[in-house]
């Protein structure tokens, strides 16, 4: 007999302005037992880039939640001095729209703690602002999507756990979450961005996002452009976090099969017009608010991309001879004296198990698995995309975080915080999550420090960075 519990209402608010809506009834939820996990995971398996492959996921795990971030959050940090963001007698009021990394998604899910120690929270926590809501998993769904922890492997190639206890119920037929009741500050989708907020359950090929779109219920009008005219109502906010392209981004690397400058992944509005044109940006933006936006990184620097090194193949290989379906018109071939990548599969994971030191590596793979040297080119954001955000920036009067900067010191090692953390982005390092994409907790804290960092600088303001260090101490995370 399953167990009947109470969902709990979570009320964030402390600001007494607006007003929200009248709880509903409160409905009795389900606490997913293990197989309920392994019935619903269906909708959240997009999360985690290797889980729809079911031979690289081997048990099912039971995980409490292991870091002190509340009582991190609970400690006090000097009034910070923001600058010329705030007009004279204004109050802070921070919101935040993006994809993943703004989500808090963390070892391929979300959990109550990632959100917790995502980025936007450690920001708001340093800027000393107390009514920055995230829409938080209830205390007895700690575990919200579940998440994945990598296994013990002799060769190295990862494989994964998956915890499976205290998950957040999803309704079957048309997946839905109980909708969050009370103030949200931060509207990010996993794998998703502000254009598909808006696009809502038109979007296309969007299911997960259609599922955690059901969290944000009370936002969303028939007319979907005028989401944010509703939030806007309730939320006089003046200060935003816009972390819009990169899961545009890496969708299209994992998906198309030729990449090139026609994919709206990868180029979005300014192929037709020279110009960031995103309407959701440009609405979110529309009353002159200050924010910081990001650059897009490299998809090589990612850990996810560096699973299966083809650097490290190369160099095992006697020879590398990869074909692949090239538009359905035959075979291509991969030259290996160029720089090209693999997109991580159950297939090349079982490729280069078993592959030996001094043999020919042979594939054949479908176009959409195989990026050669002119598809990397034509991927790099730094050819199109990374200067036009930073003209977007000037004309919007934004602060730019440079993530591709970042990633990029990160990946080529020796990468050290200004309080002498060195910072590991491999596949077992300390600032990636399991997931190969999105940072650890320690990643979340070394962005925050970026976000911080690229604000004093552009409006002059005082924020205190994070104690890198101490953070680590603190919530217990490896350092």
């Amino acid at each position: 007999m399953k167990k009947l519990l109470l969902l709990v209402t979570l009320v964030a608010c402390n600001q007494p302005t607006p007003k929200w809506p009248d709880p509903k009834p409160i409905e009795p939820v389900y606490i997913p037992t293990a197989e309920d996990s392994a019935r619903t995971r269906g909708p959240f398996m997009r999360i985690h880039p290797m889980g729809q492959y079911p031979e690289m996921i081997h048990d099912n795990l039971e995980r409490q939640p292991a870091l002190k971030i509340e009582e991190w959050l609970s400690t006090t940090v000097p009034l910070a001095d923001f600058g010329r963001i705030l007009k004279p007698g204004q109050e802070m009021e921070m919101v935040a729209f993006g994809g993943g990394l703004t989500a808090g998604v963390m070892n391929g899910g979300i959990t109550r703690e990632s959100q917790q120690s995502n980025y936007t929270n450690l920001l708001a926590h340093q800027m000393g602002i107390k009514n920055f809501a995230m829409p938080l998993f209830e205390k007895e769904h700690y575990n919200g999507t579940g998440y994945y922890v990598y296994r013990h492997t002799d060769n190295g190639y990862p494989q994964w756990d998956r915890v499976v206890n205290n998950t957040v119920s999803v309704l079957l037929g048309t997946p839905t979450m109980p909708e969050y009741q009370g103030k949200i500050s931060n509207f990010a989708l996993p794998d998703g961005s502000a254009e598909r907020f808006m696009m809502g359950n038109d979007c296309v090929n969007c299911d997960l996002n259609k599922l955690f779109l059901s969290r944000f219920k009370h936002y969303l009008r028939p007319y979907l452009s005028e989401a944010f005219d509703a939030i806007k109502s309730e939320i006089p906010y003046n200060f935003v976090v816009i972390e819009e392209f990169f899961d545009r981004w890496m969708y299209g690397i994992q998906t198309v099969g030729r990449v090139g400058l026609w994919d709206y992944c990868f180029n979005g509005s300014i192929m037709n017009t020279g110009k960031i044109t995103d309407s959701a940006i440009n609405n979110i933006l529309n009353k002159g608010q200050k924010g910081v936006i990001f650059t897009i990184p490299r998809f090589q620097d990612l850990a996810y991309m560096n699973w299966y090194s083809t650097e490290e193949l190369k160099k095992r290989a006697s020879e590398v001879h990869i074909t692949f379906n090239k538009n359905n018109m035959g075979d291509g071939l991969v030259n290996s004296a160029k720089p090209f990548s693999l997109i991580p599969t159950a297939k090349l994971h079982s490729l280069f198990e078993r592959f030996k030191d001094g043999d020919a590596f042979m594939a054949n793979l479908e176009d959409k698995e195989v990026l050669d040297s002119g598809e990397c080119y034509m991927s790099d954001p730094a050819l199109y995309y990374n200067h036009k955000i930073r003209e977007y920036a000037v004309k919007k009067d934004l602060a730019v975080v440079d993530l591709f900067d970042l990633y990029q010191r990160i990946h080529k090692g020796g990468y050290v915080t200004d309080d002498g953390v060195l910072v590991d982005g491999t596949l077992y390092g300390n600032f990636f999550s399991s997931d190969g994409i999105y940072p650890s907790p320690l990643g979340q804290a070394i962005i925050t420090n970026e976000v911080i960092k690229a604000v004093n600088q552009h409006y002059g303001a005082k924020i205190p960075l994070v104690d890198i260090v101490g953070f680590a101490k603190s919530v217990e995370v490896k350092k």
